[in-house]
């Protein structure tokens, strides 16, 4: 395929001429995102091209007009090449596109035709659409020349400017009868469709580094696309087809989504090291160098040694006063309304006050891993001294809650089993990681609940059969089962005795001596050097050989994957301003295409360093007829001949689309040659009635001859 532009390579070196994805001025016409062969001028070009501009105009006087008025900064090319800036205005053009400067429409024709001699003779399979960038400072305000033609189509088309109006002003009738007219056609054999964007937040910023992502003004964008059969711009709310097209940004620094997020990259840097130390051993890997959260620039530094006492000083007042408090979900209760509520909640408080998961929620900011071992010590030599007795909730089966419920009754060999503790940081990051895999799993099967989609999320986290079921069959499930009355069941309770559970099952430290040792207990931490010869009823804590780390890699894609639907549904509820009545139909969506093996999210790794995720899904119009009433962003009208009026009127296939947009489709390099000037602009629309549209106008012909230039 790449033959096919070898001549016009040669013959037009000074050219950007690449083959690429169609840019998103070319996508608003064509509405695909086919590969295309895209010619225009590249910024770095300008200087040494003569080609810039027709009618004589200079590359020194173009370079000049870029810039715009001192007065529209945002319109200025140094801003749009500034990698340190996000701009949160909403645009129809990418920041890449910004660079691309037009031809002038003489010299495109002359491309044009060299180009049609290479398609002349291939098959359509093998044709490549060429796109030229052209300068609408020419007649007729070209703004785009294309070329689609093959061995039996001479296809051709073109974009230009038309002007601006009201919504007001513009007849589709008028525009359909042009179209007849034109083809010589009745209007019974011409068909219309119409589609609209609604932007109701943010802006994109797909094109920006992580670190600007997380910064950005907003967490993302939500939009919605409507389309409809008809001659009127007036969305009919009946026949309209809606899609909720959304884009978030996950681990924005403003998301509330956070307070768990923070736990799976944590989550996810500590399975990386465990694995490291199993594959190469722990004397090759430097706890202080070692990761374990990562701050993006801008974010407040939190002190974890300070956060660690003033737990330790709370949970000891708890312990003095004999206020310990009640366990169980803290962030979400039965008066929660919101999701922003009870993630709110979970950042302030937390989702319980389970000692061991308050603890988790410091150690897991922690920066290196030696920082993470340090602190967990400086925390067990504290409960061990016998000042309090923390609250563990009896859920709670990870080994670490032994350890802590051991630790507070106060035991002779307390020294040696941390000193080993601390010999052995693989152990130690594995005591904390297991506490942070289980509150996590709480954490997403909670908030889900508000849902109504708990019990699915805990089928995640198994391999229970019912993982399998639907969430209708699941929901339907739960709906039979509570039609008689008030039913309450444990979404851990399946998980807890699941034979691949993750929970562990061990005795129970509120029914037996919790300091007791069984022989095999005994025999496995004597071999390790935690115990002496004799056994002692109050000897030493419950500390497990080694904790399988095996399950952890598929629960951290779960989490994932849970997490951004998560973000989605957050931002949902915000934008969409919709209960969780309306969030439930969106929340099965986007769990069925994101917890699947077909899902994009594989890895936490993956959403770290690609933290921009979106998504598409057809939405009832009731949950968004509100903001259907408003003005569309923009309108795109296609008009084309009926399939049964192929042979009538003029033998040739041909479309016209109208874009009627509140900001350019094009960028400032390109725009800039329209009237009004640059500094103008911003003017062009005005709130309420007045607001005005651009027009730009795209025809497409394709004749079905062979038609060879010589």
């Amino acid at each position: 395929m790449e033959s096919l532009l070898q001549p016009v390579l040669e013959s037009y070196s000074k050219f950007s001429i690449e083959k690429k994805v169609s840019p998103s001025y070319v996508q608003m016409y064509t509405k695909n995102k086919n590969e295309i062969a895209l010619v225009c001028i590249k910024n770095k070009t300008i200087y040494n091209h003569p080609d810039a501009t027709e009618h004589g105009n200079k590359c020194e006087q173009e370079e000049l007009d870029l810039t715009g008025s001192p007065l529209k900064l945002d319109l200025s090319l140094h801003t749009m090449l500034d990698d340190t800036l996000v701009s949160d205005e909403p645009q129809l053009w990418s920041k890449e596109e910004a660079v691309h400067l037009p031809v002038g429409i003489d010299k495109a024709r002359d491309i044009a035709n060299l180009y049609h001699k290479s398609l002349a003779s291939v098959t359509k399979a093998d044709s490549l659409p060429m796109w030229i960038l052209t300068n609408p400072a020419s007649e007729g305000k070209p703004l785009l020349l294309t070329l689609q033609s093959d061995e039996r189509n001479f296809a051709r088309g073109i974009v230009s400017y038309e002007g601006a109006v009201t919504l007001d002003e513009v007849d589709m009738d008028i525009l359909i009868q042009e179209f007849c007219e034109k083809k010589k056609l009745s209007s019974d054999m011409v068909t219309s469709t119409v589609d609209c964007k609604f932007l109701l937040s943010g802006v994109s910023y797909g094109s920006h580094s992580t670190d600007e992502l997380l910064n950005a003004p907003h967490s993302g964008v939500t939009e919605l696309h409507c389309e409809w059969p008809g001659k009127m711009l007036q969305i009919p709310f009946i026949s309209c087809k809606v899609r909720f097209e959304q884009e978030v940004i996950v681990g924005h620094l403003a998301s509330p989504c956070n307070a768990i997020w923070k736990s799976v990259c944590s989550l996810h840097n500590i399975n990386q090291l465990l694995v490291d130390m199993t594959a190469a051993g722990i004397s090759t890997v430097n706890l202080e160098n070692s990761v374990v959260r990562t701050y993006v620039q801008g974010e407040k530094r939190i002190d974890n040694h300070k956060k660690v006492q003033n737990l330790l000083n709370e949970t000891e007042t708890y312990a003095y006063t004999a206020e310990s408090p009640a366990g169980g979900c803290v962030c979400v209760t039965a008066d929660t309304a919101s999701l922003a509520q009870g993630l709110a909640a979970m950042s302030t408080c937390g989702s319980s006050n389970d000692f061991t998961y308050k603890l988790w929620d410091v150690l897991r900011d922690c920066e290196t891993a030696d920082e993470l071992v340090t602190l967990l010590i400086q925390a067990l030599k504290f409960i061990s001294s016998g000042k309090i007795r923390p609250f563990i909730d009896a859920n709670n089966k990870t080994y670490l809650s032994k350890l802590v419920l051991k630790l507070s009754r106060g035991h002779s060999q307390t020294a040696k089993v941390l000193k080993n503790l601390m010999s052995s940081p693989a152990q130690a990051l594995s005591l904390v990681a297991q506490v942070g895999v289980e509150k996590t799993m709480w954490e997403y099967t909670r908030v889900m609940a508000l849902l109504e989609h708990s019990f699915y999320i805990a089928g995640i986290w198994t391999s229970d059969a019912r993982s399998h079921d639907s969430i209708e069959q699941i929901n339907q499930t739960i709906q039979d089962m509570t039609m008689s009355g008030d039913y309450t069941l444990n979404p851990f309770e399946n998980i807890s005795n699941a034979e691949h559970s993750i929970r562990l099952d061990c005795e129970s430290f509120y029914d037996e001596d919790p300091n007791e040792l069984t022989v095999d207990d005994f025999a496995s931490l004597k071999k390790h050097g935690l115990v002496a010869e004799k056994k002692d009823v109050n000897e030493v804590p419950l500390i497990a050989d080694e904790i399988d780390i095996s399950p952890w890699k598929n629960l951290l894609m779960r989490f994932a994957q849970v997490h951004v639907c998560l973000e989605h549904l957050y931002r949902a509820e915000t934008c969409l301003r919709a209960d969780f009545t309306n969030l439930k139909p969106i929340a099965s969506h986007l769990l069925e295409y994101y917890v699947s093996e077909k899902s994009p999210i594989k890895t936490v790794g993956q959403v770290m360093s690609d933290p921009v995720q979106k998504i598409s899904m057809p939405i009832s119009n009731i949950i968004v007829q509100d903001h259907l009433k408003k003005n569309a962003f923009w309108y795109r009208v296609e008009i084309n001949k009926k399939d049964n009026a192929v042979n009538k009127g003029l033998k040739r296939d041909s479309k016209i689309v109208y874009v009627f947009s509140q900001q350019p489709v094009f960028p400032p390099s390109v725009w800039q040659h329209l009237e009004p000037a640059s500094e103008e602009i911003g003017e062009v629309t005005t709130m309420g009635e007045d607001l005005k549209y651009y027009i730009t106008k795209y025809v497409f012909i394709s004749n079905r001859v062979l038609n060879k230039l010589n």
